[in-house]
């Protein structure tokens, strides 16, 4: 003989507890503070400013370096000037006010620190790891449902 269970869940509970949990300042720096140290092995590391000057809130993950969304784009704008050290360019800089421009030239960035450094390196990491930081989502939320 087979038994026969009929369930029925109120939706509106799960529904309620989600929207709770996404709108809940801590949940949702667990989240950013997540994304931040699993992307941080694909941010260009020269120096590491980038890198280290970073804002993590539960909004978002802001790199507060004035050059953060050219490395993150991976295009050269200019106009560039080179900055020459007993005749060694050692870098460059754009004039201030100056118009920049794409150049249409991609970023070569140093990956002796980051091996994986590239750009749009959030994107990067979620092709690589996305199951992990999913997986680690999943686990914040979890936790977190059980305080709410």
């Amino acid at each position: 003989m087979a038994l026969k269970v009929k369930c029925s869940v109120d939706a509106s509970k799960f529904a309620k507890k989600y929207s709770q949990l996404l709108s809940d300042d801590k949940t949702m720096l667990a989240c950013h503070n997540l994304l931040f140290k699993m992307e941080t092995p694909y941010v260009p590391f020269d120096t590491g400013v980038l890198s280290q000057s970073v804002e993590v809130t539960p909004n978002y993950v802001m790199y507060k370096q004035p050059y953060a969304h050219y490395m993150y784009e991976g295009i050269v704008y200019g106009p560039n000037i080179p900055i020459m050290e007993n005749g060694v360019v050692v870098g460059f800089f754009s004039r201030p006010g100056i118009k920049k421009t794409s150049t249409g030239r991609y970023i070569n960035y140093d990956k002796s620190h980051h091996p994986l450094a590239t750009h749009h390196w959030d994107q990067a990491m979620l092709r690589t790891e996305g199951e992990a930081f999913r997986q680690g989502i999943g686990k914040i939320l979890e936790r977190r449902a059980k305080t709410l």
